[in-house]
């Protein structure tokens, strides 16, 4: 049986990584954190390819258009395009 996967929130990590990280200023490490996710966000943004050596990588890939069923009533629905 496969282990379950715990999920962590942004301010999960954050409490983490402030308590893993004592060697520096506390305002510092929240600089730091929050500088990493901002990078992170912004290549979200810009739709490019983040891979983190030894953690793992994280692809934006474009959805195309597409009809879909609304399942409470089966009523086509229009889905855009969109990235994921």
């Amino acid at each position: 049986m496969g282990s379950k996967i715990q999920k962590k929130n942004k301010s999960d990590l954050k409490k983490l990584f402030l308590q893993s990280e004592k060697d520096l200023e506390k305002n510092l490490n929240e600089h730091i954190f929050e500088s990493f996710f901002s990078t992170l966000n912004q290549f979200i943004k810009n739709k490019k390819d983040i891979e983190l050596r030894n953690f793992g990588s994280f692809k934006i890939k474009k959805m195309s258009s597409r009809i879909g069923r609304n399942p409470q009533n089966q009523k086509k629905i229009y889905i855009p395009e969109k990235f994921k």
